[in-house]
């Protein structure tokens, strides 16, 4: 889902996650109106001897120690509820300046990034300027040029990740280029072009980052600009958020946690700068913890959506990944969290909010710096969609 081993790669993580995940799904019940209440906030400097601690910080409150015991250099955690509200940002900044880390810093979102992109899919749908059932081929003729698809390659499959379309991260992996350079959106759809599809629209659920490459171009060819203005103009300026922004060719913001790798030989590399995501439609974006809370939030109430459109993105049908969200299941309601994680080099990323809006959390962490894990499989970002899960079904 979203995440990625070696930064980018997160079919088997998605396959992993579902471990985490309720089968049945298609009894949810549907979701009331979000609460208009906000919850007192709880001061996130008070020491625990100070307050009292909810049960879903306290669960919160061992995950972020175990992460930084590990080695993690920064640790950012929000939770808003009826219940109450918690927050913490552990650790630093940089490791060169050690500049302590602030709950408002800003980090890369992985992922998460595809939570955006399809908010702007489907304002186009809501427009009447496409619809997901209409092939890409209709919109783009130079698609089938450049990868070879099995046949009509539908907006819905690729926004759910069920078009069978490889993922160009395995495919730049196995050339041994590792995604250190800066890539269009056609040149990593270009990546895949000698590589079999898994099966065409309507195959079983199969995570690829280069759906949303497919996507940008379609975005970008309607809209007539980048896609990191379409989501700045879709999502960032309507909500008012001052700190997401789509990585780009400027220094980048100073207020930005650093997330760190080894080479194998021990070297540590600073990973903030990667040109491998400026402008990505899947990895690109920068944002704080507060800031996702505030989109995923607006998204669930419908600020940013119709209501129909979201209902959409969240159909039963889709077990794992909707239209650029995920789901786990919800205890406390007997429905589902939404929601999207995120795995780059050095970073990992977790946004979730409950289906009636009353519950979310939204994390930030600075992995410890390792060399990449090469795999698929990834341990880390499970461990981590289950402690969410765990602390919001404590704060019923």
């Amino acid at each position: 889902m979203q995440a990625a081993v070696d930064g980018f790669s997160a079919f088997r993580l998605a396959a992993a996650l579902a471990a985490v995940l309720v089968a049945s799904l298609a009894g949810c019940t549907s979701a009331p109106d979000p609460p208009e209440q906000t919850p007192t906030v709880q001061s996130p400097t008070a020491t625990t001897s100070e307050r009292a601690v909810p049960a879903f910080a306290a669960v919160m409150e061992k995950y972020s120690q175990e992460l930084r015991d590990g080695g993690a250099t920064a640790v950012i955690i929000q939770v808003k509820s009826r219940v109450g509200e918690w927050a913490s940002a552990e650790g630093v900044r940089n490791l060169d300046t050690n500049e302590t880390v602030q709950l408002t810093d800003q980090t890369h979102i992985g992922d998460i990034t595809m939570s955006m992109v399809a908010v702007s899919v489907m304002k186009l749908v809501e427009e009447g300027k496409v619809q997901l059932d209409d092939p890409i081929q209709e919109y783009l003729p130079d698609f089938e040029s450049v990868v070879k698809p099995p046949g009509p390659i539908t907006i819905r499959s690729l926004l759910s990740h069920r078009s069978g379309m490889p993922h160009y991260w395995d495919a730049l992996h196995g050339m041994g280029n590792a995604g250190d350079q800066r890539m269009s959106h056609k040149e990593r759809l270009a990546a895949i072009a000698a590589v079999r599809w898994t099966g065409g629209s309507g195959s079983l659920y199969n995570y690829s980052n280069t759906n949303y490459s497919a996507l940008a171009l379609l975005v970008e060819k309607l809209r007539g600009k980048d896609i990191g203005a379409v989501v700045h103009d879709d999502t960032v300026e309507p909500l008012g958020l001052k700190d997401t922004l789509m990585t780009g060719d400027e220094p980048g913001p100073q207020r930005m946690v650093h997330g760190y790798t080894r080479t194998d030989g021990g070297e540590r590399v600073d990973n903030t700068l990667s040109p491998f995501h400026v402008g990505s439609a899947d990895t690109g974006m920068i944002s704080t913890v507060p800031e996702l809370n505030a989109f995923f939030a607006a998204l669930q109430k419908g600020d940013l959506l119709t209501r129909q459109s979201v209902a959409e993105m969240h159909h039963p049908k889709f077990e794992q990944y909707g239209l650029g969200v995920v789901r786990q299941y919800d205890s406390c309601s007997n429905n589902d969290y939404f929601g999207n994680v995120g795995v780059v080099r050095g970073y990992a990323a977790l946004a979730l909010i409950s289906a009636d809006g009353s519950r979310q959390i939204a994390m930030a962490v600075a992995r410890a710096p390792k060399p990449d894990l090469i795999g698929f499989d990834d341990p880390q970002s499970v461990e981590m969609v289950k402690a969410a899960v765990d602390a919001l079904n404590l704060a019923c």
